[in-house]
């Protein structure tokens, strides 16, 4: 089986069944399918079989240059299918052009969650999305793995009045599937993962990749490691003194073969959407960033060959406290956007104050065309739709942490601050998660504790014992109970069981008195298996 020959076991092409001739000019389709669900594919076979007997075109839109590269490569010269960059049309727009659409019948939005997911850093995403909804004469397609936020907003704004003309929104949805994430982790410190790597995907074949939320991250390791490509992208001009570093050649070549030939492929987000790698030997993906979708499109980035192949993930972490310094920034900004919506720059200017010069990424300006230094404040719709959505996964977040503690507490456990790893495992459906450092914690711990299987651990030893566990409480305090310690030892499934004894020996075996007679101590066992 070759590995473009794999298909899931549910695609587009047979959720669609045929309905496409049904569709008419002025409708909007939404297809919401995870990776490797044959949306490609039937844009670049069923649809355009459709628009040849019509004799008519497709504009297919991408939102990355390597994704755009990849589908140039794809598509034949006598192809139907013209591809160009969102950032193309709003280039134009912004230039004072509209971007003429009228050679297309059917305009295809793939990635379409780029228009609230990059919004967070393009002003720009808003004008293109809304100079595609307000087409009357096309069939708009919005495909996406994680377009929820976008396709909410579409079927709220557009369903009655696309009614009213005749037309309606077909809406295809196939459930994502996380079965080839082999196992799912965390971590608090890169180290943690270096040390990971080395212990299990040590092998000359094992491929690792890295999305970094920084640039300088992503370079910063592939100066570190000699067996390493190193991806950015070329359009931002920050990006420019890091653009010497990029190897074309090699690329150019992972562009054309879906994959790449050294060990460690460093990248930003400019690899996040729609690029297929199609490698067995990528066995681990680590993502340190925070936005939840953003992360599932990296992970999506492989694609896989039969359902032996597998990928293992692991996650920078994000604490409690983290969570709830994000949610009350992010909800700040929108009571910021709300005021001004509501009543204007002033209203906005008596919450924040007249002085403020804090930015609010929502409320933008829109540069006039005079050629003079005057601007208007209007709210970015993308924006504003994306904040939204990112405050109420935050708070999702937390009341499923609150509940879960409760619980805990109830039960006779303790409450834990992690938030952020509950929710992404119930996400991807993983019952049992990993935090590394803690993992790596647990060995040393047993490792001691093999040391002392069998022993007498007296008070003037258990301080030893107690510090090895190092349990602390939300306070921070040293936890020295030995209940406590046993309970760590249940609750973590550690196959060792410590216990409290009395001394009750009158003469050691060398038969001299026993000096502890009358005290108590500790014993640890091990179980076997």
């Amino acid at each position: 089986m070759r590995i473009d020959d794999y298909k899931p076991k549910q695609n587009v092409t047979e959720k669609i069944n045929g309905e496409e001739v049904e569709w008419k000019n002025g409708d909007i389709i939404l297809i919401s399918s995870g990776t490797a669900s044959g949306k490609s594919f039937f844009i670049r076979n069923k649809l355009e079989e459709l628009a040849d007997q019509q004799n008519v075109n497709i504009l297919l839109l991408v939102n990355r240059k390597n994704l755009y590269d990849q589908n140039k490569e794809a598509i034949e010269d006598s192809s139907r299918i013209k591809v160009e960059l969102y950032q193309t049309i709003e280039k134009q727009l912004n230039n004072d052009e509209e971007y003429d659409f009228s050679p297309y019948t059917y305009i295809v939005c793939d990635e379409s969650h780029y228009f609230t997911t990059d919004s967070g850093f393009n002003d720009n995403s808003d004008d293109s999305l809304q100079a595609i909804l307000n087409l009357q004469s096309q069939i708009r397609i919005f495909m996406s793995a994680t377009g929820h936020v976008l396709f909410s907003y579409i079927k709220d704004q557009y369903r009655r009045k696309l009614k009213q003309k005749g037309n309606k929104i077909w809406t295809y949805s196939i459930p994502i599937k996380f079965n080839p994430i082999a196992s799912l982790s965390f971590y608090r410190d890169f180290y943690a993962v270096e040390k990971w790597i080395e212990r299990k995907f040590n092998k000359a074949n094992d491929k690792i990749i890295y999305f970094a939320d920084t640039l300088q991250k992503a370079f910063e390791l592939h100066v570190k490691y000699d067996d390493s490509l190193f991806v950015c992208s070329k359009s931002s001009s920050k990006n420019r003194k890091y653009l010497k570093h990029v190897d074309d050649d090699q690329v150019e070549s992972m562009v054309k073969q879906n994959r790449f030939d050294c060990k460690y492929l460093f990248t930003t987000t400019v690899l996040d959407n729609g690029f297929d790698l199609k490698d067995e030997q990528i066995k681990l993906i680590v993502c340190d960033l925070f936005d939840v979708d953003t992360m599932l499109q990296c992970i999506g980035r492989k694609r896989f060959k039969n359902d032996q192949d597998k990928v293992h993930v692991v996650l920078l972490n994000r604490s409690n406290r983290d969570l709830n310094n994000y949610l009350r920034t992010v909800q700040k900004k929108l009571d910021e956007a709300d005021a001004f919506i509501h009543g204007g720059v002033e209203e906005w200017k008596n919450l924040v104050g007249k002085f403020s010069r804090q930015s609010n990424y929502i409320i933008k300006d829109s540069a006039t065309s005079d050629g003079k230094y005057k601007s208007k404040k209007t709210v970015s719709r993308v924006k504003y739709l994306q904040a939204v959505a990112t405050r109420d996964r935050l708070k999702a977040m937390l009341d499923q942490n609150r509940e879960t503690n409760n619980f805990r507490e109830e039960t006779g456990g303790k409450k834990e601050s992690d938030a952020y790893m509950m929710y992404i495992s119930n996400l991807l459906h993983k019952n049992k998660i990993t935090l590394i450092e803690k993992r790596f914690e647990q060995e040393e711990l047993c490792s001691y504790l093999d040391t002392i299987v069998g022993k007498r651990i007296y008070k003037e030893g258990q301080k030893q014992v107690i510090e090895k566990f190092d349990i602390k409480d939300y306070r921070g305090r040293l936890q020295k109970d030995i209940s406590q310690l046993q309970s760590y030892l249940q609750s973590n499934q550690l196959k060792y069981a410590i216990g409290s004894f009395p001394d009750n020996r009158k003469k050691l075996e060398d038969g001299s008195n026993n000096p502890h007679k009358g005290k108590r101590y500790w014993l640890v066992s091990k179980f076997n298996g």
